[in-house]
């Protein structure tokens, strides 16, 4: 399911408390921890844009007595983000851990491993994920964490499914995209409609929704990116599976 996002306007505390900021240095040897020794239930990535702020948002407000943490590159902007978040819901910052998901370097790629390793769900708003969600993708399937995404981008989908759907498939690791992405007021409404016509004894036939938009919404920082980088994209010289990940089945063969 997915969701329609429309920027709004946020009044935020002024009264805001530093986060805690902790910088993963690589380790020697990382070994295998069971799902219930971690020491987060979510590592929430790409807090600093637009849907990521909301999800930090709604973890604050619904207080489900997790331990959860944020994941940033630039750790000085994640400060101010959650300190603003936090002192709106009178609640103290989560953990800031430093990483770059695009890993330019084994370091690099070693430290955001060490990150996805602390925790039993990773999920990420941080787009366009063909670039920023490769390697986090990787390191979740093969690590058996859990992993859910925003991203809109079906050739990513299909890459992701391709490159590591097998070993996701080993490791007992869900790899869930297209979280909230478009649909979620659509899906949410026929729910509704389905529920209503059978209280009354009847059924739903059909649903058409039509969205109405103010002049003044807008897209989101992020969407703009993945639609710029898309569209810069060479298709026509793209290499091609032998068929569509989608069609993928547990065994890893086409579904007929």
């Amino acid at each position: 399911s997915s969701t329609a996002r429309t920027q709004t306007q946020r009044k935020h505390n002024t009264n805001t408390t530093t986060p805690s900021i902790i910088t993963i240095t690589r380790s020697t040897n990382i070994k295998e921890r069971s799902i219930m020794d971690k020491k987060y239930d979510i590592v929430l990535f790409g807090v600093t844009g637009f849907t990521g702020k909301l999800a930090a948002e709604y973890l604050y407000q619904k207080s489900y007595g997790i331990a959860w943490a944020v994941s940033a590159r630039n750790t000085t902007k994640a400060e101010a983000v959650l300190g603003k978040i936090a002192a709106e819901h009178k609640a103290e910052p989560v953990p800031i851990l430093q990483a770059d998901l695009l890993c330019s370097t084994p370091e690099q790629e070693a430290t955001l491993k060490e990150i996805v390793c602390q925790t039993k769900v990773v999920l990420t708003c941080s787009g366009p994920f063909e670039k920023y969600g490769q390697t986090l993708v990787k390191l979740c399937a093969e690590n058996g964490v859990h992993y859910g995404d925003i991203t809109g981008e079906t050739d990513f989908v299909r890459k992701m499914i391709q490159l590591h759907d097998k070993t996701a498939r080993e490791s007992h690791a869900t790899i869930l995209s297209h979280c909230g992405n478009d649909c979620i007021p659509q899906d949410l409404t026929v729910f509704e409609m389905n529920s209503y016509a059978a209280q009354q004894g009847a059924e739903l036939i059909e649903a058409r929704t039509f969205g109405e938009f103010a002049e003044s919404a807008s897209f989101s920082g992020g969407t703009i990116a993945t639609a710029t980088f898309q569209l810069s994209k060479d298709r026509a010289n793209a290499e091609r599976p032998a068929f569509d990940p989608l069609l993928t089945t547990p065994l890893g063969e086409k579904s007929t």
